[in-house]
C-alpha cells in the first residue's frame, strides 16, 4: 500500500463501541444562489467526491461537501421497476435537522414513517482530522474523517474492528487503493461518470453516475450494474449550506 494511505489509515484508527415519531419542522436550509443553474457546475467526478460526506452533515458536521436534501431509491431492474421503491426527506430547522419522512413500496403497499432525530452529536476538529462521536439512547457510535481537499478517509467500527475507506482525488478519477477501485469520467460527457473494479484482471463497470440540477438542487443519480445491464437505482438530492 502507497505509503501517504498507510498515513491516512494510521491517523484514522479509533476505538468505538426506539426511533420516535414527531411532526417534521421546516424544509431544507439551502439558500439562494447557492446552487447556480448551469449544468458545467455539477462536473461528475467532483459531485461523487463532495457527496461521499454529505450523510454527516445530519449530525451538524460541514466539512465543505454536500448536503442531503432528498432521496429517492428504485430497487428494480430492468424487468421490475417501480415494485420496489424507497423515500427519503430530511426537515431542518437551520443546519439541525429535526426528523427525516421515509416511505417504502413493497408488495404493492405503501408504508409511511416520521423519525425525530434523538441523536445527540459531539464533533471535535484537530487538522484535517474530525471525529465524530454520536449518542442515541444509550448506545454510541464514533467515526472519523480526514480531509484535506483532495484526499478523504473515513474510519468506523465494523464487527467490533476499526474499518477504513479511502478516496483520492487526482487527474479527474477518484481512486480507491485498498478497493482495487476507481470512479472515472465519461470521456465524453462531464456529467456521467463510472465506478470500475478489477475482476479476475479485467476492468467491470459496476456502477454509473450521472449529475444535473433540478429545483435549486445538485441531482446525483447512482446506476448499480451487473452483466451489463441497469439495476438499482437511486437518486439524491443536495445543496449546500
Amino acid at each position: 500500500m502507497n505509503f501517504k494511505y498507510l498515513l491516512l489509515a494510521a491517523a484514522l484508527f479509533v476505538a468505538c463501541g426506539d426511533d420516535s415519531s414527531s411532526t417534521p419542522a421546516n424544509d431544507s436550509p439551502a439558500k439562494e444562489g447557492k446552487i447556480p443553474s448551469d449544468l458545467s457546475y455539477t462536473d461528475c467526478i467532483q459531485t461523487v467526491f463532495e457527496s461521499l460526506t454529505a450523510d454527516f452533515s445530519l449530525y451538524g458536521v460541514n466539512i465543505g461537501g454536500l448536503v442531503i436534501d432528498s432521496m429517492y431509491w428504485d430497487k428494480g431492474d430492468a424487468n421490475n421497476r417501480g415494485e420496489s421503491i424507497y423515500t427519503y426527506k430530511a426537515y431542518w430547522t437551520g443546519t439541525h435537522l429535526d426528523s427525516t419522512y421515509e416511505s417504502n413500496f413493497r408488495d404493492g403497499e405503501w408504508s409511511y414513517r416520521t423519525i425525530a432525530n434523538t441523536k445527540k452529536a459531539e464533533v471535535t476538529t484537530n487538522g484535517n482530522i474530525t471525529t465524530l462521536t454520536t449518542t442515541d439512547n444509550g448506545d454510541t457510535d464514533t467515526r472519523t474523517v480526514y480531509f484535506d481537499g483532495d484526499s478523504l478517509a473515513i474510519t468506523h467500527m465494523e464487527d467490533g474492528r476499526p474499518f477504513t475507506s479511502i478516496y483520492v482525488l487526482k487527474n479527474d478519477t477518484i481512486f480507491r487503493p485498498t478497493q482495487d477501485e476507481f470512479i472515472a469520467k465519461d470521456e465524453k460527457d462531464i456529467h456521467t461518470c463510472y465506478l470500475k473494479e478489477k475482476n479476475d484482471g479485467e476492468l467491470v463497470v459496476r456502477n454509473r453516475y450521472e449529475t444535473g440540477v433540478q429545483n435549486g438542487m445538485i441531482v446525483l443519480t447512482r446506476t448499480y450494474i451487473e452483466d451489463g445491464l441497469d439495476h438499482k437505482t437511486g437518486t439524491m438530492f443536495m445543496f449546500r449550506l
